[in-house]
């Protein structure tokens, strides 16, 4: 209740080949109101630790599912 798993997607050019690879990060954030749901971007903020592995709070919903 009241986290959600937020994926972060960063690409790297690997300089021997000269290819572009994908490093994915999860980050778990709390969610006070649970208003963001599954496929949303969001945006997170640092803050003081609410739990073991929980450390970021959601901050704003930039755009909901399927829209850009």
């Amino acid at each position: 209740d009241k986290t959600i798993n937020v994926s972060v997607d960063r690409y790297r050019i690997v300089p021997k080949y000269r290819k572009r690879v994908k490093y994915t990060r999860k980050f778990m954030a709390h969610d006070e109101n649970e208003v963001a749901s599954m496929g949303d971007m969001v945006m997170i903020i640092p803050c003081h630790r609410i739990t073991k592995n929980k450390h970021f709070m959601l901050r704003e919903i930039i755009s909901a599912k399927g829209q850009l």
